[in-house]
């Protein structure tokens, strides 16, 4: 039997229908896997020529711009918005327009080409959320820019461009509606309930216990209630924290977490593609964001997404912004859970 369930983070609905997985061409179409070559590969050792002179690395040796880093930084060459761009808007007519401020950055995740997530060592992820949290605080300190997107896509039907492990950094003059709406709601949510959002919906996941896949002492995974792709899951923390303010021993936590969750993806899925939505708090106290920047540190905290690219979308999803999802996120927490190693 389908259920219509409602969001309380996003504000929206999520159809879960299991019938749908009996529908003909309801997956994906499989394509071949990415070729191993790496001697095209701009985010492979010895080819940083290749790209942008680099902003940041984690390094055991070398000086910029050469082989012997953990991690690199590089502005995207491709990017949808730049540092230089004038600080201003106008407008045109009805419509407001800003100028292309921001900052579009690529975090080359590891220098070893991996195909797969699992195939991350424990440092590796350790490396590649510290390079997150220190892209967030550098670039904190330029007061023209209010929110940060940090967001990675893995595999081709999740928009990735390029196979070797990477993710992207874009930073904005301004917050995206979307996202401006969810604060504004979790803080009228604080304000009626004197309870973050997110930490209601943890602890009903928590008292609940039919959507929990794992946990460490400083965060929670599980399916959401209404999950909105197949197989979904959420990362959120304990305690009121940004990914910005995490210490060591949190990112070490967090490090260990999601490698255990991407395994036990990988062990139940295959071989898949995928995103992971890092939610961010805005940086800057401006017009939009005065009414709740000051409660944002009771109110938020850090949550993150990962969303496999199982099934197709279709004219529904894209016309009403509501999913469809053919996996009840009970049925998938608990194929999560059955997937631990030796299970």
């Amino acid at each position: 039997m389908s259920q219509i369930r409602y969001d309380l983070i996003h504000d929206d609905y999520a159809l879960i229908a299991p019938e749908r997985l009996h529908r003909p061409d309801c997956f994906k179409v499989a394509v071949a896997s990415d070729s191993v070559d790496t001697s095209h590969c701009p985010f492979c050792p010895g080819h940083e020529g290749m790209t942008p002179p680099e902003i940041f690395a984690i390094r055991e040796s070398g000086k910029a711009d050469t082989p012997g880093w953990k991690t690199r930084v590089v502005p995207n060459l491709y990017k949808a918005v730049q540092i230089e761009a004038p600080w201003q808007s106008r407008d045109e007519g009805p419509y407001r327009v800003w100028e292309g401020l921001g900052a579009h950055e690529v975090i080359i995740d590891t220098p070893r080409h991996l195909l797969r997530m699992d195939e991350w060592k424990n440092e590796e992820y350790r490396l590649w959320l510290k390079t997150l949290r220190a892209r967030i605080n550098d670039l904190r300190n330029d007061v023209r820019l209010v929110y940060i997107d940090v967001f990675k896509n893995q595999g081709r039907y999740a928009a990735a461009t390029q196979s070797h492990p990477h993710t992207q950094l874009i930073a904005l003059p301004t917050v995206p509606q979307r996202r401006l709406r969810d604060l504004q709601r979790a803080h009228e949510y604080f304000l009626t309930h004197r309870i973050g959002i997110h930490e209601a919906v943890l602890n009903e996941e928590l008292r609940s216990d039919a959507r929990i896949v794992a946990q460490n002492d400083r965060f929670v995974c599980y399916s959401p209630y209404a999950s909105t792709f197949a197989f979904e899951t959420a990362i959120t923390a304990r305690d009121h924290a940004a990914l910005s303010d995490l210490d060591d021993d949190a990112v070490a936590s967090l490090a260990s977490l999601m490698q255990e969750i991407v395994s036990r993806l990988y062990r139940v899925l295959g071989d898949f593609d995928f995103n992971i939505l890092f939610n961010t708090p805005p940086m800057q106290k401006n017009s939009e964001t005065a009414p709740f920047f000051d409660d944002i540190g009771r109110m938020w905290r850090l949550h993150i997404r990962i969303l496999p690219r199982l099934f197709r979308m279709g004219g529904f999803e894209l016309g009403s912004g509501a999913m469809i999802n053919p996996v009840a996120p009970e049925e998938a927490a608990r194929h999560l859970k059955e997937g631990r190693e030796g299970a």
